[in-house]
């Protein structure tokens, strides 16, 4: 009959209630109930088997056999006369059965020594390492595949165990040994005993159950439990020290055994060897709040969470095979902590998964590194995060030049920003954050942009583009500030006439794609309000239409604004700087595949009752080609452009702005219904920027409409 035994003690976080949950597993499993099954249970380790909660707890304390931790190759490790030594004789002088794999395990350590004054040097510790490798016994060899692989140079290590076993001066497998007096009954001197067994009871159950409160004894902890590893702030004083319950030490530690390295080849140009161990990336200063470009972190792991119940060998399989890839190319390892979460963003790890639990070893106490939780990551399929994957490579280069020495810190705060949004894209799958990514790109390049030294260097930082239009599907939050932001981005380009985006950055765009161009007359974009920079683009597309002999500034577009928002705009009640943030990211994007495609056009037709007259009779100059409908069956009247328009509203002489548009009307064959709309002067500049702003064809004949009336008979 199966029970189910929930540990309250052993949770995802921190890293050593983790460990004690494998631990636990592991030690049932393969000396107690090889049936057994167990399962993440919100903060707790869920466990099924046929034995009863009082039956286990009798094993841990009676029978369990400890694994072998042994390092004869670390100093402090009990093996050498200056050594603490007192754990590893009292173990193996010891009669007791459980202990007997520990006590061949130490003779062989003592061989391999050879009666050494000191441990080996850094030269020689890769043949003991080796050797150690070749001649313990089974059950000990775990703990070095755990801690090292063998590399073809140099040993690689685990991030869990330091540099082979020791953090430091701390030494893991005689502190170990330590612990396992303290907690095994039997072991130690006979004083000891009589109070032992009813202490360590007490211990194993706060260990397995978060029951009681217990005597905690005075020891380092190591980096597994930064609550408990004692400094400034650690207790009623100034500082205090460390202090850690036996049982905790003990099953974190059998709990690392699951961990094994592999060595893994990768092919290729420049091949090299490199040592992976399971769920272990490089560091990445993103997804937590306390991240700092000067933080020293050795690596990261992201940690299974499965709610699933697995057998030991299901969980076991999970360790030592478990991998992550990014993207389509299934090949392609992850390597850090921000490729990590793009991976399981798109499902690039293994099934059965529910949820990582994220940890950086982080160097917070003097020189000691500590195991810092940066948090949950939930394993389901978010669609927009595999968006990113339309910039792999324009990222990683980015990455690459924003780490380099000479980089300016506004290059390296871009590049940061950009992979903070990513990793929060990642997280959520929302539009939002999707929004937010392309924010970050669109400021990205404004940094890359202002850097002509950079800008030169090709190979490293080509200019963004190509993004896929599904962007501006997905980022479209309905706001105002949005839909003037994708119609004027899509404003299109024409021969000889720049694109939208040639104004606003250094760059030709061209059939062949985008690339930089230094000192390019047609980039007029610069640090002033937006409405002066949207003026700017109006006046430079009138003049470039000029020197091509074209009749009219190319204004056609591929989206179009409604009125409504027009009007906001000429208002006031628009956020200026969120739209140009917007529109530096969405002229990224790939206009030139785009169609022109309308949304419902009673959107765009209903005129709010305070849009400006002014505005409406402004606009009519201001058309793709100069082509006017005044009705869908009839010929189109072609409004001859003014080119003194603009520069007369920037003066803030809109008056004369206005008579000039009612004659130029006039002339056309249209009948203005006045030349006397008022509109305050001192913001003629914010007037001449709506003009950019495209607007759709029902839309021009609703302003029309407005401010023109029919001709008599007798006109």
């Amino acid at each position: 009959m199966s029970n189910t035994i929930v540990l309250y003690g052993c949770a995802p976080d921190p890293l050593i209630h983790y460990m004690k949950a494998l631990g636990v597993l592991r030690i049932v499993a393969e000396q107690l109930d090889p049936q057994v099954r167990g399962a993440w249970l919100g903060d707790a380790f869920a466990m099924e088997t046929n034995k009863a909660k009082d039956e286990m707890i009798q094993f841990f304390l009676n029978d369990y056999s400890p694994t072998p931790l042994v390092a004869p190759w670390n100093g402090s490790s009990g093996f050498y006369p200056k050594d603490n030594d007192r754990a590893i004789t009292a173990i193996f002088t010891s009669d007791l059965p459980r202990l007997a794999d520990y006590r061949e395990t130490i003779r062989i350590g003592k061989e391999v020594v050879e009666y050494r004054d000191e441990a080996p040097s850094k030269g020689e510790k890769m043949r003991m390492l080796q050797t150690c490798r070749n001649i313990f016994p089974d059950r000990a060899v775990a703990y070095l595949d755990s801690a090292f692989v063998i590399g073809t140079n140099k040993p690689e290590y685990s991030p869990l165990l330091g540099t082979g076993g020791n953090d430091g001066h701390f030494e893991f497998a005689n502190n170990f040994m330590g612990h396992l007096l303290m907690a095994l009954p039997g072991v130690g001197d006979e004083k000891v005993q009589r109070k032992k067994f009813d202490q360590s009871r007490e211990r194993l159950e706060h260990a397995l159950f978060a029951q009681g409160g217990v005597k905690l004894e005075s020891a380092a902890i190591g980096q597994f439990h930064p609550a408990g590893a004692g400094g400034a702030n650690a207790s009623q004083g100034i500082s205090g020290g460390a202090f850690v319950n036996p049982w905790d030490y003990i099953l974190c530690f059998e709990g690392m055994l699951v961990f094994a390295g592999a060595a893994v080849r990768r092919f290729g140009s420049g091949e090299h060897s490199r040592m992976s161990f399971p769920f272990t990336v490089e560091k990445s200063l993103v997804g937590y709040g306390t991240a700092a470009s000067d933080e020293e972190v050795r690596s990261e792991m992201w940690l299974p969470l499965w709610f699933r119940s697995m057998n030991f060998s299901e969980v076991s399989h999970i360790f030592r095979e478990g991998r992550a890839r990014l993207g389509s190319n299934k090949n392609k390892v992850v390597k850090t902590g921000f490729d990590f979460a793009r991976a399981i963003a798109g499902l690039g790890v293994d099934r059965g998964i529910d949820e990582f639990q994220r940890y950086g070893f982080i160097k917070r106490y003097g020189k000691m590194y500590l195991a810092v939780s940066y948090g949950r990551f939930e394993v389901r399929e978010r669609p927009r995060a595999a968006l990113v994957h339309n910039f792999d490579r324009w990222l990683e280069s980015m990455g690459g030049a924003a780490t380099g020495e000479k980089t300016p810190p506004r290059l390296a705060r871009a590049q940061q920003r950009v992979e903070d949004a990513i990793f929060r894209l990642c997280e959520s799958g929302s539009a939002d954050h999707l929004r937010e990514v392309l924010i970050a790109l669109g400021t990205a390049e404004a940094e890359l942009a202002k850097g002509k030294s950079f800008r030169e260097k090709k190979e490293f930082l080509h200019p963004l583009s190509g993004l896929r239009l599904k962007w501006a599907t997905e980022c479209d939050d309905g706001s105002d500030e949005f839909k003037l932001a994708t119609a004027i981005a899509s404003i299109c380009g024409g021969e000889g006439i720049a694109s939208i985006r040639e104004n606003i950055e250094p760059v030709t765009v061209s059939v062949k794609g985008v690339d930089w161009k230094n000192d390019s007359a047609r980039m007029v974009w610069g640090t002033g309000k937006l409405e002066d920079n949207l003026t700017d683009v109006l006046l430079r597309r009138s003049i470039d239409a000029r020197a091509q002999s074209l009749s009219h500034p190319v204004l056609t577009s591929l989206r179009f604004t409604p009125l409504k928002a027009v009007n906001a705009f000429l208002n006031y009640e628009t956020d200026d700087e969120r739209i140009e943030e917007l529109l530096r990211g969405l002229i990224l994007l790939d206009w030139p595949k785009a169609k022109q495609d309308f949304e419902p056009i009673s959107q765009y037709r209903n005129i709010p009752p305070t849009l400006p007259r002014a505005y409406a009779l402004l606009k009519l100059l201001f058309l793709p080609e100069g082509r006017f409908k005044c009705d869908e069956k009839k010929e189109a009247i072609i409004i001859r452009h003014e080119p003194s328009i603009v520069p007369l509203l920037r003066a803030q002489r809109v008056s004369d702005a206005l008579r000039i548009a009612y004659q130029r009307l006039q002339i056309s064959g249209l009948t203005p219904a006045s030349k006397e709309f008022h509109f305050d002067d001192a913001d003629g500049a914010r007037l001449a920027a709506a003009l950019l702003i495209p607007i759709d064809e029902p839309s021009i004949r609703a302003l029309a409409a407005l401010v023109l009336r029919e001709k008599t008979e007798d006109q």
